[in-house]
């Protein structure tokens, strides 16, 4: 079945789900959730999800089918003609969206593989982190959530693989002043690493601020005017990325400050982890020039 003519709508669960702030759930899929109504084709979706290529598209297409949030729309498609044997081939392969079915048993295989592996790390951690988090399935291990910061950790991934960075299309950021310029806090304690970055973007008329750990930096934030962008490392002497990452979208001034995160690991329950709790994207070490301009040139214009 074409791509074209392919649609699917939310489900009760879906609806229920999608706009529920007590559903622990990234921006990125919160917003394909509440995009499918039933009125956009896949292809309809793929320039709304520009870092999915259509491989990772029909993958998380595929993670709401199994998890029952969305399904094939009736008597969508092409001329208004509905093919009633496409639908039945989409179903006969529940959770496999037409763009997935392209993918080998293999491939699948693989996938799935790593889903359940990212899902079963960072489990333990959405428990601390989040005591609305439902408990898993019976047939699971692992939560629904878990289960989606898992595929999008998987094609984050891909996307750092593809362009060095990766940016979220689905969050709610902070709008910027379009006659100031622009200001970036970089938090990294590395001094040589912090150095290059603000070499980097002072070149490209970017007013850079340095801090060294999170106390630093939140003096930084204290001071007025507050930073356009933050690029903040994961590994801090005073703390970690993610616990400052959720206490700025804990309050109620810096919740939709731009927070690009920075890491030299690819752990993917890493990835998972700062999506889940609302970065904006990762730029991923060794940095390279080119990358940065594009990430931040990016991040400040989404």
């Amino acid at each position: 079945m074409d791509n074209d003519i392919t649609f699917y709508v939310r489900t009760e669960l879906g609806d229920a789900s999608h706009d529920d702030p007590g559903v622990t759930m990234s921006p990125a899929f919160r917003r394909m959730l509440r995009e499918l109504d039933g009125s956009k084709s896949v292809s309809d979706l793929a320039p709304l999800f520009p870092h999915l290529d259509a491989e990772d598209l029909g993958l998380w297409l595929a993670e709401l089918l199994r998890q029952k949030m969305i399904r094939l729309a009736p008597g969508r498609a092409v001329a208004g003609q509905y093919k009633p044997e496409a639908a039945r081939a989409t179903a006969a392969s529940p959770g496999q969206p037409p763009v997935a079915q392209r993918s080998g048993a293999a491939q699948q295989q693989r996938v799935e593989h790593e889903v359940r592996q990212i899902a079963l790390e960072i489990q333990p951690w959405l428990n601390q982190l989040d005591a609305r988090v439902r408990p898993p399935d019976p047939d699971n291990e692992f939560t629904r959530t878990a289960r989606m910061a898992a595929v999008e950790a998987s094609t984050t991934a891909n996307s750092i693989h593809r362009e060095g960075f990766f940016l979220s299309p689905g969050g709610e950021r902070q709008p910027l002043d379009p006659d100031a310029d622009r200001m970036i806090l970089v938090v990294e304690d590395v001094q040589l690493e912090a150095q290059v970055v603000a070499s980097i973007l002072s070149s490209e008329g970017y007013q850079v601020r340095l801090a060294a750990s999170a106390e630093a930096a939140r003096a930084v934030l204290l001071a007025r005017p507050v930073p356009d962008l933050l690029l903040l490392d994961v590994e801090l002497p005073d703390t970690n990325g993610f616990t400052f990452l959720k206490q700025l979208r804990a309050h109620p001034f810096y919740h939709l400050l731009r927070v690009v995160m920075l890491t030299g690991r690819s752990n993917r329950a890493d990835f998972a982890k700062g999506i889940l709790l609302g970065a904006d994207g990762y730029l991923t070490k060794p940095f390279r020039a080119e990358m940065i301009k594009l990430a931040v040139h990016r991040a400040l214009n989404a």
